[in-house]
C-alpha cells in the first residue's frame, strides 16, 4: 500500500510539473501540485498560465480572482482535459454579479487518476484502489478607485485521496488587477496557494503548498482584433537554475550527449516568462491562440525530437450563447493532451422571454 501511495504522489508531481513547465528545479517540494494545472483550454493555449485577461470568461477567475467582473454574470464554463495515461481532469466555474457589491465566483477543479490494481508483496492481486484530487473555490472581487482597479480573493478547500491515504487542505489566492479606461490594457498580480494542510496524508507530516507569485500583462490593439499577453511566473523564486552536486553532468536520453547541468543567467530570466497572442476576428466569434512557455521549452526540449516543447495553440468559436474552445500543448514526443472547454451564457440562455404586446382586455385573474 505504501508503495502505491508513493508511486501516485510521485506521478502527480511529474505530470503536474510537466503541465506547468515545472520540473526538478521547483517541483517535488510541495503537495497538491494539481492546483497549478490550467483550468481551461483557453488558459492552456496561452501557455498554461494567464493572470491579466479581463472579459466574460469565468475560467480566467481561477487564475486571478481580481479578474472577476460584471461581464461574467451568469457565465458558466465546463472543462475537460484528456490527459496522459488515461488520466482525466477538468473544472467547472460560474460567476454571479451583485449590483453594488462586486462579483461572486464558485468553481470546482478535479484530477482523477482512475483505478489501480492492488497487490501484496508476493504479487497476489487483492483488489483495486483509486486516486483523485479535488478543490472547491469560493471567490469574490470588486472594483475600486473609479473602477480601474479590481481586488479579489479565493478560498480553496482541497481534498485528496490516494489508495486509502487522504488529506484535507485550505488555501487562499489574493489578486489585484488594473484595467485601463479604454479596457484594452490589463495588468494582473496574484499570490496563489497561501495555506497549509489541515489533515496530512500521514500523521504530523505537513507539506507546503505550491505557493506562487505571478504578474501578467495583456493588451488588445485598437484597430486590429489582436491581443498580446505576457506572464511572469515563480516570482517568489528568482533563481530557477539547478545543479545537482551528485550528478552535475546531464545526459540526453536520446543522443547520449553530455552537458553541464547548469543554465545561463539569460536563460534563467526567460524561464520565468510565457508570451502569447490571441486573434479574435469576426466580432470575436472566432478565436486563434498561440503561446510559448520558456520554462517548459527549456526543461523538456531535450526530450523532443522536433524541439517543439513549450509551444501551445488553440482555437475557439462562439455560436449563439455557447463558446467552444480547444487547445493542445506540446510537452514531449509521446504526445499532447486534448483540452476542451464549453462556456455557456446561462443568463441569456435561460432568460424569460417577453410576451408579445396585445390589445386584448385583461381578465382580472
Amino acid at each position: 500500500m505504501k508503495a502505491i501511495f508513493a508511486y501516485l504522489r510521485g506521478s502527480l508531481l511529474v505530470w503536474a510539473g510537466s503541465a506547468c513547465g515545472l520540473t526538478a528545479q521547483i517541483g517535488g517540494s510541495f503537495t497538491y501540485a494539481f492546483l497549478q494545472l490550467p483550468q481551461s483550454a483557453r488558459i492552456e493555449a496561452l501557455g498554461g498560465s494567464q493572470v491579466a485577461i479581463m472579459d466574460n470568461d469565468p475560467g480566467m477567475a481561477f487564475q486571478n480572482p481580481a479578474l472577476l467582473n460584471r461581464s461574467m454574470h451568469l457565465q458558466a464554463a465546463l472543462d475537460f482535459n484528456a490527459y496522459f495515461a488515461n488520466i482525466g481532469y477538468g473544472s467547472f466555474a460560474v460567476a454571479h454579479r451583485f449590483k453594488k457589491k462586486g462579483t461572486l465566483f464558485g468553481g470546482v477543479q478535479y484530477f482523477d487518476y482512475g483505478s489501480f490494481t492492488e497487490t501484496q508483496e508476493t504479487g497476489q492481486i487483492i483488489g483495486e484502489v483509486r486516486a483523485n484530487d479535488q478543490a472547491i473555490y469560493l471567490g469574490y472581487a470588486q472594483p475600486i478607485l473609479d473602477s480601474t482597479w479590481h481586488v479579489g480573493g479565493h478560498f480553496k478547500a482541497v481534498f485528496s485521496a490516494y489508495a486509502g491515504f487522504t488529506s484535507i487542505g485550505a488555501a487562499v489566492d489574493l489578486g489585484l488587477a488594473y484595467r485601463s479606461k479604454n479596457k484594452r490594457t490589463v495588468l494582473g498580480l496574484v499570490f496563489k496557494n497561501m495555506g497549509s494542510m489541515i489533515d496530512p496524508y500521514t500523521t504530523n507530516n505537513y507539506e507546503p503548498l505550491p505557493f506562487q507569485i505571478q504578474l501578467g500583462f495583456a493588451h488588445q490593439l485598437e484597430h486590429l482584433p489582436l491581443r498580446f499577453t505576457a506572464t511572469a511566473n515563480n516570482l517568489q523564486q528568482p533563481d530557477l537554475s539547478f545543479l545537482d552536486i551528485d550528478n552535475p553532468i546531464n545526459i540526453d536520453p536520446l543522443t547520449n550527449d553530455s552537458s553541464v547541468n547548469r543554465i545561463s543567467v539569460g536563460d534563467n530570466i526567460l524561464r520565468h516568462f510565457i508570451i502569447g497572442a490571441e486573434l479574435m476576428p469576426f466580432k470575436q466569434r472566432l478565436f486563434f491562440r498561440i503561446s510559448y512557455n520558456f520554462l517548459r521549452g527549456g526543461e523538456l526540449s531535450s526530450l523532443q525530437s522536433d524541439a517543439a516543447a513549450g509551444l501551445s495553440w488553440g482555437l475557439g468559436v462562439r455560436i449563439s450563447h455557447f463558446t467552444f474552445s480547444y487547445s493542445r500543448a506540446t510537452y514531449h514526443a509521446v504526445g499532447s493532451p486534448n483540452h476542451l472547454t464549453l462556456q455557456i451564457n446561462a443568463g441569456k440562455l435561460f432568460a424569460k422571454k417577453k410576451l408579445p404586446a396585445t390589445d386584448a382586455p385583461r381578465t382580472g385573474i
